[in-house]
């Protein structure tokens, strides 16, 4: 029993890929189980009694994530290695989800120590986590004539200033794996010739999870290509570069799920999604918007945006925007029937510096459909999320009258959670309909 107790103490809220960049170095164990501070560590377990440290120590799984955040002495080396030790179990076996990170040049000896036990373990990495500085490179030389790490499953790199070569090593030998499907690269893999070695070198048939910090339009393209039949969800902090000069083919992604687009720079929307089909999409973010330098932009967007919809034949169900700067257009165009299926909505910008724009959004969501007595807009929808709003008496109405349309407080709606945020001071509204609806039952 304790075992399974100390197993969701150390792992229960562990989703994903870490960023050990956002730890706080300072006064913090620098040989840890997460970069996030949020997270638990096994080793508090130790400190508790007796009977705990000695099952805890004899638990291998809730030894095998490893954080190395700036080693810089022996006594980290040696506390990496006792991880190591603990984490290995009595066959040896169990997989490793490692993350080293280190961005400046100070204490490479402790640095290159941590890198060399973790080669050692190769064989058991299931995630591995790389955000260091030029002079790390070297460290890995041993890595790239061993044998292809068997198990892992996904890896990010963010490496900064390396070497072309080194660049291409270490991806290459990463790529090896037969166990691969997520991959994860920072913004020094955004120069052309490195994401032409990201492209020709990643087996994009077996992937299905990829991100990126940028990427230009061709390359992108190029993934969705290759990973058409097996990527499931992209993330690209910002689509780079002008607008394309030459033709794009099109591109059936039939397993794509899930699209996030931070930004995009100077390329339009339509460049991007006009020669897509995405016939399995069910999630969108763009948080910034169609195009945030350009607010003429906002109508091809959402015009692009209608016709991805229906030329994929989708049902989306979770999308997030922001950006706008012409509210009565997102209204509109929310009201297609295209987001009938919409369960989540997220909209980041724009409430706030439109007078009217709220109004006319929270209006739409307020409307009710005679003929099924369903609120018109949405009627799946169950978690809506508004920034920068100027009225939260008027998101209550809203929320009221979607819970009328149902029958009323007592009778089943889909609403379960709203939150709104003024357009400065933080969230003002935060409503869980779920709690609510059950205490009027």
């Amino acid at each position: 029993m304790l075992v399974n107790i100390f197993t969701h103490y150390v792992h229960g809220r562990l989703a994903g890929l870490q960023d050990a960049s956002e730890r706080p170095s300072s006064n913090l164990r620098r040989i840890c189980a997460h970069a996030s501070l949020r997270l638990h560590d096994p080793v508090d377990l130790t400190h508790v009694c007796r009977l705990w440290r000695s099952i805890a120590i004899s638990t291998p799984r809730i030894w095998t994530s490893i954080c190395a955040h700036n080693p810089e002495s022996e006594g980290d080396v040696k506390m990496f290695e006792l991880w190591l030790q603990r984490s290995a179990g009595p066959s040896g076996t169990y997989p490793l989800t490692l993350s080293i990170y280190q961005r400046t040049a100070s204490a490479e000896q402790a640095l290159g120590q941590v890198i060399a036990l973790a080669i050692s373990q190769h064989q058991r990495w299931k995630i591995i986590c790389l955000d260091l500085f030029r002079g790390s490179q070297t460290f890995f030389k041993p890595l790239y004539t061993a044998a292809p790490p068997p198990i892992l499953r996904a890896f990010k790199l963010d490496l900064d200033s390396w070497e072309s070569k080194a660049t291409r090593d270490i991806t290459k030998i990463l790529c090896s794996s037969p166990a691969l499907k997520s991959v994860h690269f920072g913004l020094e893999f955004f120069p052309h010739g490195r994401i032409d070695l990201v492209v020709n070198l990643i087996p994009w048939d077996r992937q299905t999870d990829a991100s990126f910090k940028a990427l230009s339009l061709r390359p992108f393209f190029q993934i969705l290509s290759s990973s058409a039949e097996s990527l499931q969800q992209i993330s690209v902090k910002l689509i780079a570069g002008t607008r394309n000069r030459g033709p794009i083919p099109h591109v059936t992604a039939r397993r794509l799920r899930s699209i996030d687009i931070g930004s995009f720079g100077r390329t339009h929307f339509s460049d991007t999604f006009d020669n897509l089909t995405l016939p399995s999409l069910r999630k969108l973010n763009f948080p910034r918007g169609f195009h945030r330098d350009d607010p003429e932009g906002q109508t091809p967007g959402w015009e692009s945006l209608l016709k991805l919809l229906e030329r994929s034949k989708c049902k989306l169900r979770v999308f997030t925007i922001g950006g706008s700067n012409t509210p009565e257009l997102m209204t509109e165009s929310l009201k297609s029937p295209l987001f009938q299926h919409l369960k989540t909505l997220k909209v980041t910008s724009g409430l706030g510096t439109h007078s009217d724009s709220p109004v006319q959004l929270l209006d739409a969501l307020s409307e009710v459909q005679q003929s099924t007595q369903q609120p018109r807009l949405f009627p799946q929808l169950e978690v809506l999320v508004l920034e920068s709003v100027c009225s939260v008496d008027r998101v209550r109405e809203m929320v009221s009258a979607r819970v009328a349309a149902y029958g009323g407080p007592g009778r089943s709606t889909p609403l379960r959670r709203v939150s709104a945020q003024r357009e400065v001071g933080g969230f003002v509204l935060d409503m869980d309909l779920t709690a609510v609806l059950a205490s009027c039952t």
